[in-house]
Formats: C-alpha cells, structure tokens, sequence
C-alpha cells in the first residue's frame, strides 16, 4: 500500500476514534490532487466535522464550532468544482 494511503487511513480511523480529530481530515481533502480520490476525502471530513457537531453539544471548545461551520462551507465548495470540473 503506498505510504500516502496508509497515512489516510490511519487518519480516519483517529477520527473515528475521537471526532476532536476532523482537522486532519479536513485538511487532507484541501490537499488532495487526485480528483478521483477527493469527493471520498470530501465525503470523509464531512462525516468528521458533522460527528464533532454533534459531541459540541455537549462539549464544544472555544471557536471550534466557527471553524467547523468554515471548514463544511469549504467542502461545499470545493465538492461544487471538483464536479464542474468532471463535467467538462
């Protein structure tokens, strides 16, 4: 498996085990050149960043929901490109 796979895959399983971890995820699909893989990376922190909301309710840090709301208008964003630019 090449390296940059099994990092990735290390990450979602951090995440899946403490959902404070969406950053990574979040900043892996911002990263991501291949355009086959990044509605997967999309799709991933997503679920991440959607997850921590839902503990925030109980546990919030200061400034983490504000940069979760950015973070999914990001995503969002660049989920809208990435399918234009398939389209074309």
């Amino acid at each position: 498996m090449p390296k940059g796979v099994d990092d990735y895959s290390r990450m979602i399983q951090s995440s899946q085990s403490s959902n404070c971890d969406w950053r990574p995820l979040y900043e892996a699909a911002l990263l991501e050149a291949d355009v086959a893989k990044l509605p997967e990376r999309i799709t991933v922190a997503r679920s991440a960043i959607l997850d921590r909301i839902e503990e925030t309710f109980v546990h919030s840090l200061p400034g983490e929901q504000r940069a979760m709301d950015e973070a999914l208008r990001n995503l969002r964003r660049l989920a809208q490109l990435t399918t234009t630019a398939q389209r074309k």
